[in-house]
Protein backbone atom coordinates (compact mmCIF):
# COMPACT_ATOMS: atom_id res chain seq x y z
CA UNK A 1 0.00 0.00 0.00
CA UNK A 2 1.22 3.10 -0.81
CA UNK A 3 1.46 6.22 1.52
CA UNK A 4 -1.34 8.02 -0.68
CA UNK A 5 -3.73 4.66 -0.23
CA UNK A 6 -3.10 4.59 3.54
CA UNK A 7 -3.67 8.59 3.92
CA UNK A 8 -6.83 8.25 1.53
CA UNK A 9 -8.03 4.98 3.86
CA UNK A 10 -7.24 7.33 7.38
CA UNK A 11 -8.69 10.28 6.14
CA UNK A 12 -12.03 8.23 5.36
CA UNK A 13 -11.99 7.18 9.14
CA UNK A 14 -11.62 10.19 10.34
CA UNK A 15 -14.64 11.37 8.28
CA UNK A 16 -16.91 8.45 9.43
CA UNK A 17 -15.92 9.02 13.43
CA UNK A 18 -17.09 12.48 12.70
CA UNK A 19 -20.74 11.28 10.79
CA UNK A 20 -21.53 8.83 13.55
CA UNK A 21 -20.83 11.61 16.42
CA UNK A 22 -17.61 12.26 17.45
CA UNK A 23 -16.70 16.12 18.72
CA UNK A 24 -13.13 15.78 17.72
CA UNK A 25 -11.35 12.52 16.37
CA UNK A 26 -7.50 10.74 15.53
CA UNK A 27 -6.81 8.47 12.97
CA UNK A 28 -3.25 6.91 13.16
CA UNK A 29 -2.25 4.34 10.36
CA UNK A 30 0.33 1.76 9.87
CA UNK A 31 1.13 -0.30 6.94
CA UNK A 32 4.01 -2.44 7.65
CA UNK A 33 6.18 -5.63 6.01
CA UNK A 34 8.84 -7.50 7.65
CA UNK A 35 10.69 -10.28 7.02
CA UNK A 36 12.71 -12.54 9.45
CA UNK A 37 15.27 -15.51 9.32
CA UNK A 38 16.28 -16.98 12.26
CA UNK A 39 19.62 -19.59 13.37
CA UNK A 40 18.64 -21.69 16.82
CA UNK A 41 21.17 -23.87 18.29
CA UNK A 42 23.33 -24.06 14.85
CA UNK A 43 20.51 -24.79 12.90
CA UNK A 44 18.60 -22.22 10.23
CA UNK A 45 15.06 -22.06 11.29
CA UNK A 46 12.02 -21.34 8.67
CA UNK A 47 12.07 -18.00 7.76
CA UNK A 48 8.95 -15.78 8.53
CA UNK A 49 7.27 -12.89 6.50
CA UNK A 50 4.28 -10.74 7.47
CA UNK A 51 2.25 -7.71 6.11
CA UNK A 52 -0.64 -6.19 7.54
CA UNK A 53 -2.25 -2.60 7.57
CA UNK A 54 -3.96 -1.10 10.52
CA UNK A 55 -6.13 1.69 11.12
CA UNK A 56 -6.74 3.10 14.51
CA UNK A 57 -9.69 5.03 15.34
CA UNK A 58 -9.64 7.56 18.81
CA UNK A 59 -12.90 9.24 19.02
CA UNK A 60 -13.17 12.14 21.88
CA UNK A 61 -16.84 13.44 23.09
CA UNK A 62 -15.81 16.17 25.11
CA UNK A 63 -13.76 14.88 27.72
CA UNK A 64 -14.87 10.98 26.91
CA UNK A 65 -12.40 8.99 24.68
CA UNK A 66 -13.41 5.70 23.01
CA UNK A 67 -10.78 3.85 20.68
CA UNK A 68 -10.96 0.89 18.32
CA UNK A 69 -8.74 -0.30 15.40
CA UNK A 70 -9.15 -2.62 12.49
CA UNK A 71 -6.75 -4.82 9.99
CA UNK A 72 -9.87 -5.54 8.06
CA UNK A 73 -9.60 -2.35 5.77
CA UNK A 74 -13.30 -3.12 4.68
CA UNK A 75 -14.65 -2.85 8.11
CA UNK A 76 -12.75 1.00 8.55
CA UNK A 77 -16.79 1.86 9.27
CA UNK A 78 -17.26 -0.33 11.97
CA UNK A 79 -13.72 1.03 13.90
CA UNK A 80 -15.16 4.36 14.14
CA UNK A 81 -18.73 3.40 14.91
CA UNK A 82 -16.84 0.85 18.01
CA UNK A 83 -14.61 4.30 18.96
CA UNK A 84 -17.84 6.77 19.35
CA UNK A 85 -19.70 3.91 21.21
CA UNK A 86 -16.80 3.40 23.82
CA UNK A 87 -16.81 7.34 24.03
CA UNK A 88 -19.90 7.02 24.79
CA UNK A 89 -19.49 4.60 27.72
CA UNK A 90 -16.33 5.94 29.26
CA UNK A 91 -16.05 8.41 31.97
CA UNK A 92 -14.75 11.76 31.40
CA UNK A 93 -10.96 13.07 31.86
CA UNK A 94 -10.56 16.79 31.87
CA UNK A 95 -7.11 15.81 29.68
CA UNK A 96 -8.43 13.88 27.45
CA UNK A 97 -7.29 15.96 24.63
CA UNK A 98 -6.54 16.03 20.86
CA UNK A 99 -3.26 16.93 20.09
CA UNK A 100 -2.39 20.26 18.51
CA UNK A 101 -0.85 20.42 15.17
CA UNK A 102 2.99 20.62 14.88
CA UNK A 103 5.75 21.23 12.53
CA UNK A 104 6.81 17.96 11.24
CA UNK A 105 9.74 18.61 9.42
CA UNK A 106 11.02 15.39 7.33
CA UNK A 107 13.94 13.16 8.25
CA UNK A 108 16.40 12.39 5.18
CA UNK A 109 17.51 8.74 4.94
CA UNK A 110 14.89 6.87 6.68
CA UNK A 111 13.82 4.92 3.28
CA UNK A 112 16.08 3.54 1.59
CA UNK A 113 14.42 2.46 -2.11
CA UNK A 114 16.44 -0.57 -2.34
CA UNK A 115 14.57 -1.72 0.37
CA UNK A 116 11.47 -2.43 -1.91
CA UNK A 117 13.16 -5.36 -3.33
CA UNK A 118 14.62 -6.62 -0.31
CA UNK A 119 13.44 -10.57 -0.41
CA UNK A 120 13.54 -13.51 1.85
CA UNK A 121 16.40 -14.79 0.28
CA UNK A 122 18.70 -12.18 1.14
CA UNK A 123 17.00 -12.55 4.66
CA UNK A 124 18.18 -16.16 5.02
CA UNK A 125 21.41 -15.66 3.11
CA UNK A 126 22.37 -12.72 5.74
CA UNK A 127 21.10 -15.10 8.92
CA UNK A 128 23.46 -18.02 7.38
CA UNK A 129 26.13 -15.54 7.24
CA UNK A 130 25.80 -15.03 10.65
CA UNK A 131 26.17 -18.60 11.75
CA UNK A 132 29.04 -18.71 9.23
CA UNK A 133 31.18 -15.79 10.91
CA UNK A 134 30.70 -17.09 14.25
CA UNK A 135 31.79 -20.58 13.58
CA UNK A 136 34.79 -19.12 11.83
CA UNK A 137 35.58 -17.30 14.90
CA UNK A 138 36.30 -21.09 17.01
CA UNK A 139 34.26 -24.27 16.03
CA UNK A 140 33.60 -24.32 19.98
CA UNK A 141 31.36 -21.78 19.25
CA UNK A 142 27.19 -22.23 19.37
CA UNK A 143 24.99 -20.48 18.29
CA UNK A 144 22.56 -20.20 20.75
CA UNK A 145 19.91 -17.94 18.43
CA UNK A 146 21.20 -15.29 15.91
CA UNK A 147 18.12 -13.20 14.07
CA UNK A 148 18.00 -10.98 11.17
CA UNK A 149 14.58 -8.94 10.60
CA UNK A 150 13.98 -6.69 7.77
CA UNK A 151 10.81 -4.18 7.27
CA UNK A 152 9.28 -1.47 5.62
CA UNK A 153 6.67 0.91 7.78
CA UNK A 154 4.36 3.34 6.29
CA UNK A 155 2.70 5.46 8.52
CA UNK A 156 0.56 8.56 8.86
CA UNK A 157 -1.23 10.26 11.76
CA UNK A 158 -4.65 13.01 11.21
CA UNK A 159 -6.53 14.84 13.49
CA UNK A 160 -9.45 16.93 13.46
CA UNK A 161 -7.12 19.82 14.83
CA UNK A 162 -5.45 19.76 11.74
CA UNK A 163 -2.38 17.56 11.80
CA UNK A 164 -1.87 15.74 8.66
CA UNK A 165 1.79 14.21 8.83
CA UNK A 166 3.11 11.11 6.91
CA UNK A 167 6.20 9.26 6.15
CA UNK A 168 8.11 5.75 5.42
CA UNK A 169 10.84 4.02 6.84
CA UNK A 170 13.03 0.91 6.50
CA UNK A 171 15.03 -0.98 9.45
CA UNK A 172 17.48 -3.93 9.22
CA UNK A 173 18.45 -5.28 12.79
CA UNK A 174 19.97 -8.59 13.48
CA UNK A 175 21.64 -9.74 16.74
CA UNK A 176 23.33 -12.92 17.41
CA UNK A 177 23.39 -14.71 20.91
CA UNK A 178 26.64 -17.69 21.37
CA UNK A 179 28.09 -19.63 23.91
CA UNK A 180 31.52 -21.70 23.65
CA UNK A 181 31.96 -25.34 24.64
CA UNK A 182 35.33 -26.93 25.44
CA UNK A 183 34.46 -30.67 26.78
CA UNK A 184 32.72 -29.84 29.79
CA UNK A 185 33.02 -26.02 30.19
CA UNK A 186 30.33 -23.66 28.74
CA UNK A 187 30.86 -19.78 28.29
CA UNK A 188 28.18 -17.47 29.60
CA UNK A 189 26.19 -16.20 26.45
CA UNK A 190 26.98 -13.58 24.74
CA UNK A 191 24.84 -10.95 22.82
CA UNK A 192 25.74 -8.64 20.34
CA UNK A 193 23.45 -5.98 18.19
CA UNK A 194 23.45 -4.15 14.75
CA UNK A 195 20.92 -2.14 12.65
CA UNK A 196 21.03 0.18 9.73
CA UNK A 197 18.13 1.54 7.19
CA UNK A 198 20.42 0.85 3.99
CA UNK A 199 20.90 -2.18 2.08
CA UNK A 200 23.68 -1.29 1.38
CA UNK A 201 25.30 -0.85 4.90
CA UNK A 202 24.31 -4.34 6.07
CA UNK A 203 26.94 -5.76 7.88
CA UNK A 204 26.53 -8.58 10.40
CA UNK A 205 29.93 -9.73 10.69
CA UNK A 206 31.36 -7.30 13.12
CA UNK A 207 28.19 -8.46 15.85
CA UNK A 208 29.17 -12.00 15.18
CA UNK A 209 32.28 -11.99 15.66
CA UNK A 210 32.05 -10.02 18.64
CA UNK A 211 29.49 -12.26 20.18
CA UNK A 212 32.21 -15.62 19.74
CA UNK A 213 34.96 -13.57 20.27
CA UNK A 214 33.18 -12.23 24.11
CA UNK A 215 31.76 -15.78 24.65
CA UNK A 216 35.67 -17.62 24.11
CA UNK A 217 36.37 -15.28 26.57
CA UNK A 218 34.78 -16.62 29.59
CA UNK A 219 35.46 -20.60 29.32
CA UNK A 220 36.80 -21.57 31.91
CA UNK A 221 35.61 -19.37 34.17
CA UNK A 222 36.04 -19.87 38.03
CA UNK A 223 34.42 -19.00 41.27
CA UNK A 224 35.17 -15.51 41.93
CA UNK A 225 35.93 -13.54 45.42
CA UNK A 226 33.25 -11.66 47.29
CA UNK A 227 33.83 -8.17 48.49
CA UNK A 228 32.50 -4.04 48.17
CA UNK A 229 33.64 -2.45 45.41
CA UNK A 230 34.19 -1.21 41.83
CA UNK A 231 31.97 -2.81 38.96
CA UNK A 232 32.48 -1.49 35.08
CA UNK A 233 29.31 -2.23 33.53
CA UNK A 234 29.08 -2.79 29.58
CA UNK A 235 26.32 -0.95 27.82
CA UNK A 236 24.76 -4.41 27.45
CA UNK A 237 25.34 -4.39 31.41
CA UNK A 238 23.82 -1.14 31.34
CA UNK A 239 20.74 -1.38 29.21
CA UNK A 240 20.06 -4.03 31.39
CA UNK A 241 20.38 -2.56 34.90
CA UNK A 242 19.28 0.56 34.27
CA UNK A 243 15.41 -0.28 33.16
CA UNK A 244 14.39 1.80 35.81
CA UNK A 245 15.17 5.16 34.49
CA UNK A 246 12.37 4.73 32.11
CA UNK A 247 9.88 4.46 34.55
CA UNK A 248 11.02 7.29 36.47
CA UNK A 249 11.26 9.47 33.70
CA UNK A 250 7.71 8.33 32.26
CA UNK A 251 5.25 11.37 32.55
CA UNK A 252 2.22 9.27 33.45
CA UNK A 253 4.27 7.84 36.28
CA UNK A 254 5.61 11.56 37.55
CA UNK A 255 1.48 12.74 37.39
CA UNK A 256 0.34 9.56 39.39
CA UNK A 257 2.98 10.24 41.64
CA UNK A 258 4.55 6.36 41.17
CA UNK A 259 8.33 7.95 40.76
CA UNK A 260 10.61 9.10 43.39
CA UNK A 261 11.85 12.03 40.88
CA UNK A 262 8.41 13.64 40.77
CA UNK A 263 8.92 16.72 42.56
CA UNK A 264 12.92 16.64 41.72
CA UNK A 265 12.35 18.87 38.50
CA UNK A 266 15.63 21.08 38.64
CA UNK A 267 17.16 18.99 41.18
CA UNK A 268 20.67 17.17 40.98
CA UNK A 269 20.15 13.28 40.39
CA UNK A 270 23.45 11.98 39.23
CA UNK A 271 27.09 13.03 39.54
CA UNK A 272 27.87 16.32 37.42
CA UNK A 273 29.27 14.15 34.42
CA UNK A 274 26.04 12.28 33.77
CA UNK A 275 23.49 13.45 30.83
CA UNK A 276 20.77 11.43 29.05
CA UNK A 277 18.84 12.55 26.29
CA UNK A 278 15.98 11.34 24.12
CA UNK A 279 16.72 11.97 20.81
CA UNK A 280 13.47 11.17 18.15
CA UNK A 281 15.66 12.97 15.47
CA UNK A 282 19.21 11.09 16.01
CA UNK A 283 20.62 10.57 12.88
CA UNK A 284 20.58 6.60 12.12
CA UNK A 285 18.89 5.58 15.44
CA UNK A 286 16.68 2.65 15.40
CA UNK A 287 13.19 4.65 16.72
CA UNK A 288 14.18 8.06 14.64
CA UNK A 289 10.61 9.22 13.38
CA UNK A 290 10.10 12.64 12.32
CA UNK A 291 6.91 12.36 14.29
CA UNK A 292 4.82 10.34 17.71
CA UNK A 293 2.24 8.00 17.73
CA UNK A 294 -0.21 11.41 18.10
CA UNK A 295 1.47 13.24 15.16
CA UNK A 296 3.82 15.53 17.63
CA UNK A 297 7.18 16.33 16.41
CA UNK A 298 10.12 14.34 17.54
CA UNK A 299 13.19 16.55 18.92
CA UNK A 300 16.23 16.12 21.23
CA UNK A 301 15.38 15.82 24.60
CA UNK A 302 17.58 16.51 27.45
CA UNK A 303 16.06 14.65 30.54
CA UNK A 304 19.00 14.62 32.85
CA UNK A 305 21.64 17.61 32.15
CA UNK A 306 25.02 17.74 33.78
CA UNK A 307 23.15 15.69 36.39
CA UNK A 308 20.40 17.31 36.75
CA UNK A 309 16.71 16.29 36.44
CA UNK A 310 15.43 18.68 33.31
CA UNK A 311 12.04 16.88 31.76
CA UNK A 312 10.15 13.65 32.01
CA UNK A 313 8.79 12.14 29.01
CA UNK A 314 5.06 12.75 27.97
CA UNK A 315 2.49 12.61 25.95
CA UNK A 316 -0.57 14.75 25.08
CA UNK A 317 -2.37 13.77 28.03
CA UNK A 318 -0.03 13.99 30.59
CA UNK A 319 1.32 17.81 28.82
CA UNK A 320 -1.95 19.03 28.96
CA UNK A 321 -1.79 17.71 33.11
CA UNK A 322 1.43 19.45 33.77
CA UNK A 323 0.29 22.68 31.51
CA UNK A 324 3.85 21.83 30.03
CA UNK A 325 4.74 21.54 26.09
CA UNK A 326 3.71 18.29 24.61
CA UNK A 327 7.44 16.58 24.31
CA UNK A 328 6.42 14.51 21.75
CA UNK A 329 6.90 10.75 23.33
CA UNK A 330 3.73 9.25 22.57
CA UNK A 331 4.18 5.50 21.67
CA UNK A 332 2.85 2.82 20.52
CA UNK A 333 0.65 1.08 17.31
CA UNK A 334 -2.04 1.61 15.56
CA UNK A 335 -3.47 -1.05 17.53
CA UNK A 336 -3.83 0.52 20.89
CA UNK A 337 -4.35 3.88 22.58
CA UNK A 338 -1.01 6.03 22.61
CA UNK A 339 1.34 5.23 25.72
CA UNK A 340 4.55 7.04 26.89
CA UNK A 341 8.11 5.81 25.80
CA UNK A 342 11.64 6.74 24.89
CA UNK A 343 12.59 6.96 21.13
CA UNK A 344 16.35 7.01 21.06
CA UNK A 345 17.84 6.76 24.73
CA UNK A 346 21.01 8.21 24.88
CA UNK A 347 23.80 8.35 27.67
CA UNK A 348 26.27 10.85 26.49
CA UNK A 349 29.98 9.66 26.74
CA UNK A 350 32.55 10.67 29.51
CA UNK A 351 36.54 11.73 28.59
CA UNK A 352 37.94 8.24 29.77
CA UNK A 353 38.73 5.32 27.52
CA UNK A 354 36.99 2.18 28.80
CA UNK A 355 40.93 0.79 29.58
CA UNK A 356 41.58 4.00 31.14
CA UNK A 357 38.62 3.80 33.67
CA UNK A 358 39.81 -0.36 34.17
CA UNK A 359 43.37 1.28 34.74
CA UNK A 360 41.93 2.96 37.62
CA UNK A 361 39.83 0.34 39.45
CA UNK A 362 42.54 -2.06 42.40
CA UNK A 363 40.22 -4.19 42.64
CA UNK A 364 36.86 -4.72 41.23
CA UNK A 365 34.43 -6.28 38.55
CA UNK A 366 33.97 -5.92 34.81
CA UNK A 367 30.22 -7.06 33.79
CA UNK A 368 29.13 -7.71 30.48
CA UNK A 369 25.68 -8.90 31.01
CA UNK A 370 23.39 -8.35 33.84
CA UNK A 371 20.53 -10.96 35.24
CA UNK A 372 18.48 -10.57 37.64
CA UNK A 373 15.70 -7.76 38.90
CA UNK A 374 16.11 -4.01 39.12
CA UNK A 375 13.01 -2.35 41.23
CA UNK A 376 11.68 0.60 39.15
CA UNK A 377 9.96 2.36 42.12
CA UNK A 378 13.05 1.34 44.95
CA UNK A 379 15.87 1.20 42.08
CA UNK A 380 17.17 -1.65 44.28
CA UNK A 381 19.31 -4.32 42.34
CA UNK A 382 20.49 -7.67 42.40
CA UNK A 383 21.47 -10.99 40.34
CA UNK A 384 24.27 -12.53 38.00
CA UNK A 385 26.75 -10.94 36.79
CA UNK A 386 27.34 -12.74 33.67
CA UNK A 387 30.44 -12.73 31.59
CA UNK A 388 32.50 -11.22 34.41
CA UNK A 389 35.75 -10.64 34.85
CA UNK A 390 37.98 -9.69 38.04
CA UNK A 391 40.07 -6.74 37.91
CA UNK A 392 43.56 -6.41 39.94
CA UNK A 393 45.37 -3.54 40.29
CA UNK A 394 44.33 -2.35 36.61
CA UNK A 395 43.97 -5.11 34.78
CA UNK A 396 41.92 -7.78 33.79
CA UNK A 397 42.77 -10.91 35.86
CA UNK A 398 40.23 -13.95 34.71
CA UNK A 399 36.87 -14.80 34.18
CA UNK A 400 34.61 -15.12 37.27
CA UNK A 401 31.04 -17.53 37.44
CA UNK A 402 28.35 -17.35 39.90
CA UNK A 403 28.89 -13.99 40.59
CA UNK A 404 26.34 -11.91 42.49
CA UNK A 405 26.04 -8.13 42.59
CA UNK A 406 23.61 -5.99 44.80
CA UNK A 407 23.10 -2.47 44.47
CA UNK A 408 20.69 0.73 44.49
CA UNK A 409 20.53 2.89 40.74
CA UNK A 410 19.93 5.82 42.29
CA UNK A 411 23.17 5.82 44.75
CA UNK A 412 24.98 4.28 41.89
CA UNK A 413 23.76 7.74 39.67
CA UNK A 414 25.34 10.06 42.34
CA UNK A 415 28.31 8.29 43.09
CA UNK A 416 29.15 7.57 39.43
CA UNK A 417 32.75 7.30 39.14
CA UNK A 418 33.74 6.91 35.13
CA UNK A 419 32.10 6.49 32.00
CA UNK A 420 34.12 5.85 29.03
CA UNK A 421 34.51 7.99 25.82
CA UNK A 422 32.64 4.20 23.80
CA UNK A 423 29.08 4.14 22.96
CA UNK A 424 27.66 1.17 21.91
CA UNK A 425 24.19 0.97 20.09
CA UNK A 426 22.14 -1.96 21.95
CA UNK A 427 18.08 -1.73 19.93
CA UNK A 428 17.16 1.93 20.55
CA UNK A 429 19.53 3.08 23.28
CA UNK A 430 23.39 4.42 22.48
CA UNK A 431 25.24 3.83 26.26
CA UNK A 432 28.85 3.91 27.55
CA UNK A 433 30.65 1.74 29.82
CA UNK A 434 29.24 3.34 33.46
CA UNK A 435 31.90 2.41 36.48
CA UNK A 436 29.99 2.06 39.58
CA UNK A 437 31.14 1.95 43.22
CA UNK A 438 30.73 0.35 46.37
CA UNK A 439 28.68 -2.41 44.81
CA UNK A 440 28.01 -5.56 46.63
CA UNK A 441 29.83 -8.19 45.03
CA UNK A 442 29.28 -12.03 46.28
CA UNK A 443 30.80 -15.01 45.00
CA UNK A 444 28.77 -18.54 45.38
Amino acid sequence: MSNHDLLDRCQQALDLARKHGADQAEVFGEATRSITSAVEKDDLQISKSRQETRIGVRAFLGTQVGFASTNDLTRIEDAATDAVTLAKASPGDPHNVVPEASEVEPIDGLIDPAAEAFGTAEAVKQAIRMLEVAKAVDRRIIVGESEFSAELRERVLLNTAGAETSERSSLFTYGVLTTARDGESVSNMSFKFGATRRVADIDVKPAARRASENALGSLGARKGESFVGQVLLDPYAVLNLFAPLQFQLNGRNALRGMTRWKDALGESVAVDGFTLVDDGRLPGGVATAAFDREGTARRRLPLIEGGVLRSFLHNAYTAHAFGIPNTGNASGSAGALPGIGPSNFTILPGRASKDELIGEMKRGLLVNRFSGNADPVSGDFSGVAKAAYLVANGKIDRAVSGTLIAGNIFEALKTLSGISQETENVFNYTLPYLRLEDVSITAE
